[in-house]
């Protein structure tokens, strides 16, 4: 007969596969709605990102790599048992995070499609997605599982910030709601895409601890 405890964790559990297996279905429509046109290697696809198609595509698919491979992480990353696979889908992972985030580095310092606010903004996401990845690796090299979770789900909620970006921007009404204009919106979400979600999961992890 299962304990009390059991009974409590094992929705809690349910809920949180569920969750995972949303991302991954949110992650595999992202991909195929916003990623795979780019392998259509033409200037009337890239349009005005032509001019800086080899960062771009850097950036695509290093974070398409990191994107779907993170949510396998996550998802064997809830069991304590040992998985065979889970480091090398790890190794999978953090290369995903060097290379888009290499490109997103170029990109903020050479595109300036939304202005010089929008390069900060992008540089700094990128800057966090790398630092974030970098502590995930120590922790596990340090034999800490606990922390080496927190930080890959710090990590991941910043790989995902590029898929809510791509939500606010591509099917919010922002100009009938707010009468914003896409240069406005994209600067304003490309913060709260990631800023907002970490505050929440900060808030999750240290009350967790109380």
């Amino acid at each position: 007969m299962a304990s009390h405890a059991e009974v409590a964790i094992s929705p809690f559990n349910s809920l949180k596969k569920a969750a995972i297996v949303a991302l991954g279905a949110i992650a595999i429509f992202f991909t195929y709605e916003f990623v795979l046109r780019y392998f259509s290697w033409s200037e009337e696809t890239y349009g005005y990102y032509w001019q800086y198609r080899i960062p771009l595509i850097f950036h695509i698919v290093g974070g398409s790599v990191a994107l779907l491979s993170g949510v396998f992480q996550i998802w064997t990353g809830l069991g304590a048992t040992k998985m065979n696979v889970h480091p090398l889908t790890g190794k999978i992972y953090l290369t995903g995070v060097a290379i888009g985030a290499t490109g997103a580095f170029i990109l903020s310092v050479s595109s300036s499609v939304f202005g010089p606010t929008f390069g900060v903004a992008l540089f700094v996401m990128a800057l966090a997605w790398v630092s974030t990845s970098g502590m995930a690796l120590f922790c596990i090299r340090k034999r800490n599982i606990r922390l080496h979770r927190q930080w890959m789900i710090r990590s991941y909620i910043i790989t995902f910030g590029f898929v809510i970006f791509r939500i606010f921007t591509d099917y919010l009404p922002y100009g009938d709601w707010w009468g914003l204009t896409r240069p406005e919106i994209s600067n304003a979400t490309i913060w709260a895409s990631w800023v907002v979600p970490m505050i929440a999961y900060e808030i999750y992890a240290q009350l967790r601890e109380v």
